[in-house]
């Protein structure tokens, strides 16, 4: 008898709300239009937004309005979208992946797996995405590709009659005549920073880690040892800017002309070598990375947040993304190489790709570093600190590398890895 209640009172609200349905005036063409536009937010950080135009043209081709919020950098965006993870709600809508940030969002549940979601011919279309997959689960399309790299001022070599340095002692014997000889008071511009630290120690053959990711940088003769020597050397000769401890990023000291050997990117020239922006320009050149030539690979994709009931939405966004109006425009406004194949192409038709054949070379020698294990951002935030430990003398290099060999492996124990 109840049941029968229970079904009448729902099959009569049913008939209710039909009949008010059924007396509603027809709605007005402006109304039915504004129902079908949503509205998405984008988190990236600044080198990472399509202009207004672009976005402008994306709600009008969609009817989806993107409101973008910039976060300053990886450490910030990760932070922010963790924090938001813990209280289970979505940071964004759309998510900007940095590779540094891919372990700690898709193993800690900030992302939706997305591969029953994006289009075969869609990942065909653009490189790196297998570097964007965890336990075989892809948590981001690829945007951009970015290979580390240096660049150097061919201007201020030529000034002292000096060749590219192919060796670390090279570099640094070339550093010190254009100090003593005063052409730049600080010729190397590197951050007191992880990146610069992996990008020296690689260089200099080390891996960094073995396959089971435990520290190969700590032993007898590594060049772990040998770069984080040498980073605090560049610090306390002062070929590198004491800033560079405070102000970690190393890219406008260049362009302001006041450096010659500057850690960049892939891509990097098409910002150094544009008169309105660097005053290098038209100098800037990519090297060879010193010794043994190895670099590491810092792509970015954007992701969908777990939290989000606007999927399709942000599918759109992503494949727009990926088009050759925008992947172009971001390589001219920040030098975002394209993860697109087609607007590479693109790039090499139209003779735009400058310091392909060195770029080619470089990208010989290339190692992966560990982003996708669990522990690595707190790793990477550990590094940094120390590297700013050892240059401010506050520990010896010797102590530095001890000190993060034996976190690496507190790390992997708490984290059961």
């Amino acid at each position: 008898m109840e049941k029968a209640k229970r079904i009448f009172v729902v099959v009569a609200v049913a008939l209710l709300a039909a009949l008010l349905l059924s007396c509603r005036p027809a709605p007005l063409v402006e109304e039915a239009e504004e129902a079908k536009e949503a509205r998405i937010v984008y988190m990236t950080n600044p080198w990472g937004v399509p202009s207004k135009e672009l976005l402008d043209e994306f709600k009008k081709e969609t009817g989806i309005e993107v409101e973008v919020t910039v976060i300053k950098d990886d450490r910030a965006l990760k932070d922010k979208v963790i924090t938001a993870t813990v209280g289970r709600v979505a940071p964004a809508d759309a998510i900007y992946v940095g590779i540094s940030n891919l372990g700690i969002l898709s193993r800690g549940g900030s992302l939706v797996p997305l591969n029953q979601m994006v289009r075969k011919d869609l990942l065909d279309g653009v490189e790196g995405s297998e570097l964007f997959k965890v336990e075989g689960q892809l948590y981001a399309v690829p945007v951009y590709q970015q290979m580390v790299m240096l660049c150097y001022d061919a201007a201020a070599l030529q000034e002292i009659g000096a060749s590219v340095p192919t060796t670390w002692q090279e570099l640094t014997e070339v550093a010190r005549e254009l100090k003593e000889r005063g052409v730049k008071k600080y010729p190397i511009t590197f951050g007191a920073r992880s990146w610069s630290w992996y990008l020296m120690a690689l260089s200099m053959g080390d891996p960094l880690f073995d396959k089971e990711l435990n520290p190969t940088f700590n032993k007898p003769g590594s060049g772990g040892l040998r770069a984080m020597e040498l980073l605090a050397n560049f610090f306390k000769e002062e070929l590198i800017s004491p800033d560079r401890v405070t102000d970690v990023n190393p890219h406008p000291a260049f362009w302001a002309g006041e450096a010659v050997f500057h850690q960049a990117w892939q891509g990097a020239l098409a910002v150094s070598n544009d008169p309105a922006r660097s005053k290098v320009a038209p100098n800037a050149r990519y090297m060879l990375l010193p010794d043994k030539h190895y670099t590491w690979n810092l792509p970015a994709g954007i992701g969908i947040s777990a939290f989000t009931d606007k999927r399709e939405e942000v599918l759109k966004f992503i494949e727009w993304f990926t088009t050759d109006k925008v992947q172009l425009s971001l390589y001219d406004d920040f030098g975002m190489f394209p993860a697109s194949k087609s607007s590479f192409a693109r790039l090499g038709e139209e003779g735009k790709i400058e310091g392909y054949e060195l770029m080619t070379e470089q990208a010989k020698y290339v190692w992966a570093i560990p982003y996708d294990a669990l522990w690595f951002p707190e790793f990477d935030v550990e590094v940094t600190e120390t590297v700013k430990r050892v240059v401010r003398g506050e520990i010896t290099p010797q102590a530095g590398i001890d000190y993060l060999a034996e976190y690496v492996l507190r790390l992997k124990k708490e984290y059961g890895d």
